[in-house]
């Protein structure tokens, strides 16, 4: 059990730290593209990848006795576990749903109230979560579909859609799991996951094998990229 603690403090910091070095990376990314808007994937995962950094480092203080856990503190939590997902929802319904983007707005706004209410108002940590991981569930299965279809398309070549793929699939493992596993003495293999799936989306979202390719193109010689084509 004690190997299982240090698995889980260990990789709770390691999830802190990466998720806040990929949001930051990620966001100045997005401020130093030419045209910015704000459902540009880059500001959107930084802002989630963010609010990740937060509620894990809030639970890692958990762990490790310096924060005691309460109702309010898991409260608060899934407060920032909607700051990482429901602005994905916005991106998802440009992508989805593009005609009607009037009904936009609405449908974030109702997202974000029901998900305020799920976590201020729920009796217990156990409602919370079966009311909350169904949204989580909806948003990322949406994501995966999205990207498996960028991914086969050859479409959105900024980003690495399969290690996003990879990224939706060990957070959705980590959530799933978190309740079945938080009573056994694997009770720390979420969090492992978790911090798995940060690495993929910052890989997946700086894409440096895109930046060489493109650098490589640029750098050519006409000659040579006659002869190719």
């Amino acid at each position: 059990m004690q190997t299982g603690t240090e698995f889980l403090i260990l990789s709770g910091i390691l999830t802190v730290i990466i998720s806040a070095a990929t949001g930051l990376l990620l966001g100045w990314k997005w401020y130093k593209q030419e045209v910015r808007l704000t459902s540009d994937l880059p500001l959107v995962f930084s802002i989630s990848v963010i609010c990740q950094a937060a509620n894990s480092l809030v639970l890692t203080l958990c762990n490790s006795g310096v924060l005691e856990s309460t109702m309010e503190l898991f409260r608060f939590r899934t407060l920032l576990i909607g700051g990482g997902i429901l602005p994905i929802s916005a991106t998802l319904l440009q992508i989805w749903a593009p005609s009607h983007k009037k009904y936009h707005g609405r449908t974030v706004i109702l997202l974000v109230m029901y998900w305020i209410s799920v976590a201020l108002l729920g009796a217990s940590e156990t409602i919370i979560m079966m009311l909350a991981i169904p949204v989580m569930i909806g948003i990322s299965i949406m994501m995966t579909v999205t990207f498996i279809i960028t991914w086969k398309t050859g479409r959105l070549k900024e980003v690495r859609s399969e290690l996003l793929i990879a990224s939706i699939l060990f957070a959705m493992a980590s959530q799933v799991l978190r309740i079945s596993l938080m009573s056994t003495s694997m009770f720390y293999i979420p969090d492992v996951l978790l911090a798995i799936s940060m690495i993929f989306i910052g890989l997946g979202i700086a894409n440096p094998w895109y930046s060489r390719e493109k650098k490589n193109r640029h750098e050519e010689p006409p000659l040579v990229a006659q002869t190719v084509e």
